[in-house]
Parts: C-alpha cells; structure tokens; sequence
C-alpha cells in the first residue's frame, strides 16, 4: 500500500524525510508526480528525472527508474519550462500553457503509470509537491490531495518549524482539506526544530484536539548534516565542515561558479562530503581567490548564465584566472561541465530558441563554436581520459543542446568536459586530491552512507515509526 509525505509548504523538508523511510522501509519504491528542479539525473535507459528521485532510490536499493517521477519541470528563463514527461523532453513551454492546457492532459497518463505501480510494488513511498492546500492549483493535481483521493493513499503533513509559525501553517493545511481528503490524513511531522522539542507541548496539545491527528514526530534541525540538495533553495544554507579538534589538516579549496541557472549540481555532491575538500559555491568573483579548483557548473540556459557572468564580473575574474593558469603563474585546476564547459568556448549559436536567439560570445578559453541543436544528446557514456592529474577511462552522462568540437578539452590545467557524474567516480576524484599534495584515498559510497545513516538514526529515535509501518502490514 503506498504512503504519501505531503507538507505545508516547499523544502519542509519532505525529500530528505522520505530518503530516510526508503532506507528504513529498504527496497521501497519513491514516487512524486511532478518535481521542479534543474538538478536532474539520467536513468540507465536514458531517461531524465529529477536527482531527488534517483537519489531516494539509490538509498532504498533501487535503482533510479522514469516512473518514479514521471514529470519534470527545468526552467528555462521566467516564463519557459522544459517539460519532460516519463523521461522525454516535450519541449520547452511557456508556464502558462503548460499550467493551463498540458497539465490536463498529463494528469490522467500520471495515474496510469502510478497504477501500474501499485500492481507490481508492495511499499511505494509518494513525496508531495509543493504546499499540498495550493487551491489555485488543485483541480489538475496529480502530485499532492489528488493522487491520494484517486488512490486512497493516507497521508502524513509535514512542516518546517525554522521558518517559524509551524502550528498556524499546520491549521491552515487542515482547514482547507475537503471531507475526504481529511478521512485520509494520517498525522503531522515537525521538521527542523532547535532545541528543546517540550517547548512546543502546548502548540502540539492545541494541533491535536484541533484535528483529531497525532503529531507523531518532532525532528531536530542537523546543523552539520550533509545530504544532497534538491534544488538551489539549499544554497543559501551554511555548510559545515567536519569539527576537527586535532592540527587542521590541509584542504582542498574547489569553488563552483553560481550561476542563476545552475542545473545538475548533484555533481559536486562528493566533494560536499570529503574530509579533505573545502568547499563552497561561489557567489562573488572574489570567491574564487586562492582557490585550488574553480568549476563553472551545468546550466540550463547558458546565454542567460553567461550574461550573467560578464555583467557580475565573473567572466573577466575567471579569464584573468584562466590566462594565469595556462602561463604557468598559477597551480589552479580550471574545469567547466556540460553547460559551464560550453561558456568556455570562443561562440555559441542557438538557431532554435532553445535558451537564447542567435549568438553569443563565449568566455574564449577554448577556441571553438558550439550549436545548440533542437535534440538533446541523452546517454551513459565512458570515455578515456588523459589530463596532468590522471589518466583512464571515466564514466558519466551526458544531457544537453550543445553540439560541441570535443566532447572534452584537457591542455594544461584547463580541463572541460560534457559529461556529468564523472566526480562521483572515486579514482578520478580521488586524483584531484593528490595532484595538490593531500596523499587521502575516499570512498564516495561510505561518505554517503555515514550521512545517510545518521540522517536515517535520527528519524527513527524522532518519529513514531510504527504509525507509517502499520499502513505497509
């Protein structure tokens, strides 16, 4: 039987809740309907989802399917989406027409491959989008209330309590529940909270007389916890590194460029988690002084990002860098991936409107043209690399418009390639590391389980677990 974690409102927290209950409910089977997010990942068959899908997935022993989240919105600028749907691209829309006239007709097809799972899984877990009380935007849902009306899913609300007024967002959900949508709701979680939780026994005494529904877990806000983010509403938040009460070993200093269409940043995920990796994204051209790595990121909308990059000073900083790396004045690694590899470019034509109209300049690190073409490139792919720091193959996918000279660049400490993932493989990550005199080999599969494990621990002692298990029975 499946059971659905809906919130009050956007990055409650619901993601990483239902990573931790595919971990606990192991082989689980994660579902949202529709995920907005420019943080995609490829499936084996070449399907794009969102990344908080796949990453749900892996933690439950999956592995990473279309159907999980049958539709994706990326967005391209302020009023275009690229709408994929089961995995494909149905090109890029304006938000009104697709919130107007392909919502209506996607909504039924989300059912049917929802339905379809439900004959052949025993534990599916739906993730809500979004605030699940959005009215203005209920009546071709197919995400939040209405998935669990059609399928008589009971469901949990959860709210964010950092942000404050938790108990007036939780009444207000509650009061804007139909009848039946009320007979399905199963209880509430707090996410988030600092300190002491008995603080809030009087708020939740008030929640559950008001509703008739337990409060069945209060969960502390991780200040060091380091799970992946779901989309760029993370970056603001401060990550912390490892407390080290020893001498302070030398750390690598990568900094990433961030663009306001960053896409893909699941990439940078491992050295998020090392023990040896300084990391952080780079908001100002001075970010990027005195760093060992500098990567310019995914986008999806390259023109956009690039303007973006001459007009906050960040293309002249990263040319100076650039020129100062390839003379030899500088031991920095400059690295551009898929979108952020393009910039690097002399020129870059979009005949289709797929991201901008006509040419641009690139940033002319790398001589060379590249045209965006109205098909994606999608697939998994290994390729044999030879750079300063390490030389074999690499494996990676690629996802992007741009048809480009090479399909990656190494001269010197200039490195760029169209191919995401390839940091999630330890080898080459690892030769990064050592090629700045920090002699540490990491397994990005136990970073991953530490976080992961702790995050899990921390639900289970939090969270009355068994009013979610007795649903599975």
């Amino acid at each position: 039987m499946p059971v659905a974690i809906l919130a009050t409102e956007s990055d409650a927290g619901k993601t990483h809740l239902v990573s931790a209950l595919c971990r606990i409910f192991h082989s689980s089977f994660p579902f949202k309907g529709q995920n907005m997010s420019l943080n995609a990942f490829l499936t084996d068959d070449s399907g794009e989802i969102a990344f908080a899908q796949a990453y749900q997935s892996l933690v439950s022993g999956r592995n990473p399917a279309r159907e999980m989240n049958p539709v994706l919105l990326k967005p391209v600028d302020k009023n275009r989406v690229d709408v994929i749907f089961n995995g494909r691209s149905l090109g890029v829309k304006s938000s009104y027409e697709y919130w107007s006239n392909i919502k209506k007709s996607i909504r039924d097809r989300v059912f049917d491959i929802f339905q379809d799972i439900i004959k052949r899984e025993k534990r599916i877990i739906v993730e809500g989008a979004g605030s699940c009380s959005e009215i203005n935007m209920k009546e071709f849902d197919f995400s939040n209330l209405n998935l669990c009306k059609r399928f008589d899913i009971p469901f949990f609300v959860v709210s964010d309590i950092e942000r404050g007024g938790v108990f007036g967002k939780i009444v207000g959900t509650y009061e804007l529940l139909e009848k039946k949508e009320r007979e399905l709701l199963a209880g509430f979680i707090i996410n988030k909270m600092y300190g002491d939780k008995s603080l809030l026994k009087e708020g939740i005494d008030f929640i559950e007389k008001r509703t008739g529904r337990r409060i069945i877990g209060v969960i502390p806000y991780l200040e060091d916890l380091k799970l992946p983010e779901e989309d760029s509403m993370g970056f603001s938040r401060p990550k912390f590194s490892h407390l080290n009460f020893g001498e302070e070993e030398r750390k690598l200093k990568i900094r990433v460029v961030k663009t306001p269409y960053i896409s893909n940043f699941f990439d940078f995920y491992p050295f998020v988690l090392s023990y040896y990796v300084d990391f952080s994204w780079a908001f100002s051209p001075y970010d990027l002084d005195n760093a060992d790595v500098i990567i310019l990121p995914g986008s999806r909308n390259v023109f956009y990002d690039l303007e973006f990059l001459r007009k906050s000073g960040f293309a002249e900083k990263i040319c100076k860098l650039a020129g100062e790396i390839k003379s030899g004045k500088r031991k920095s690694i400059l690295i551009g991936i898929c979108g952020g590899y393009e910039m690097m470019f002399d020129e870059i034509e979009d005949n289709f409107s797929i991201e901008g109209v006509g040419k641009t300049r690139g940033l002319g690190i790398i001589k060379g043209k590249v045209y965006f073409a109205p098909e994606k490139t999608l697939g998994w792919k290994t390729i044999n690399l030879q750079t300063v720091w390490f030389s074999g193959p690499v494996r990676g996918f690629n996802m992007r418009h741009g048809i480009l000279p090479f399909e990656f660049f190494s001269e010197g400490l200039v490195f760029g390639t169209s191919l995401h993932a390839i940091f999630w493989q330890d080898d080459f990550r690892n030769s990064i590391i050592r090629f700045f005199g920090i002699d540490k080999e990491e397994k990005f599969s136990e970073l991953f389980e530490r976080e992961i494990s702790r995050w899990t621990e921390c639900v289970k002692n939090n969270v009355d677990i068994s009013e979610i298990e007795r649903f599975f029975d």
